[in-house]
């Protein structure tokens, strides 16, 4: 008979990430996709006009989608020691409260409880249950430990970034603030510009007019190739290194499997010695 213990561990192996061969965990999986995805288009679909029926129909999905997740946050905050091991439950609890994904699961279901409560619409908040797949898909979960696992040299060149944007900001409203201060009318708005340089974005209707302005533009357009190109290429150093690691695991268990092959027909061959010398 299965104790309350063994019971809740099972609880927290069929909501965390599935493992091969668990098969309750993958259904549990792919469910909550499907009802993230279903959602996200219905966003689409309530932009237009559609019929009253329909409407209807969205809102009792998204009622049940948002009773879903809010029944899923719970679960998982109630099988989160087994996430922390070494932590009391009450920490292990409050760890998980602050973490990450925990907030993110948060802020998917506030737009149920909050407009019951006070009257506010925060239902664009469901554009976030995109980001809340990210716990239920390996591309996702890999594409996040890789971030992780290379957030010092992100942090680095989005700081290299963040500085080359606020200094060209400045120097282009000192350029251009007395051609079109209208335009240009402080650094806040020069900053929008180096932005869209930077991200190669142009923006059709802000452009230097001074010489020293499109000189800068030209520079911060060259700058803005290799600054974008280094998180880029941080991230897909990542994905490589991922790969190499996880090519050289699968040769691991395949040397492994062919070792236990090899002992057990070892082990056999031994036994049948073995038989044969007792019959002498």
């Amino acid at each position: 008979m299965m104790t309350y213990q063994s019971f809740k561990k099972r609880v927290f192996e069929i909501v965390d990430r599935s493992k091969p061969g668990d098969t309750a965990s993958r259904i549990f999986d792919v469910s909550i996709i499907s009802l993230i995805i279903v959602t996200i288009i219905t966003i689409f679909i309530e932009t237009f006009d559609i019929p009253d029926k329909l409407q209807k129909a969205i809102d009792n999905f998204e009622t049940f989608t948002l009773i879903v997740f809010s029944v899923e946050y719970l679960l998982r905050l109630w099988v989160s020691p087994f996430l922390y091991p070494r932590l009391s439950p009450a920490k292990a609890r409050l760890k998980y409260c602050f973490s990450f994904i925990a907030i993110l699961d948060l802020i998917a279901i506030l737009p149920f409880w909050v407009p019951a409560l006070y009257p506010f619409d925060l239902r664009i908040l469901r554009v976030f249950w995109l980001i809340k797949a990210n716990r239920h898909t390996r591309s996702m979960r890999k594409l996040f430990v890789i971030m992780k696992r290379k957030k010092t040299e992100l942090f680095y060149s989005l700081f290299v970034l963040f500085v080359l944007l606020l200094a060209t900001s400045v120097l282009v409203y000192h350029f251009e603030s007395n051609a079109q201060p209208n335009i240009y009318g402080n650094a806040l708005e020069g900053l929008w510009w180096s932005i869209s340089i930077f991200t190669f974005a142009w923006p059709g209707d802000v452009y230097p007019i001074t010489i020293p302005g499109r000189l800068l533009g030209g520079i911060m357009a060259i700058i803005g190739m290799a600054i974008i190109a280094v998180p880029v290429g941080i991230i897909s150093s990542g994905f490589m290194e991922s790969a190499e690691k996880s090519s050289k695991n699968k040769e691991r268990d395949v040397k492994l499997e062919l070792l236990n092959q090899i002992k057990e027909e070892l082990d056999d061959i031994k036994k049948k010695v073995d038989k044969s010398g007792d019959k002498e």
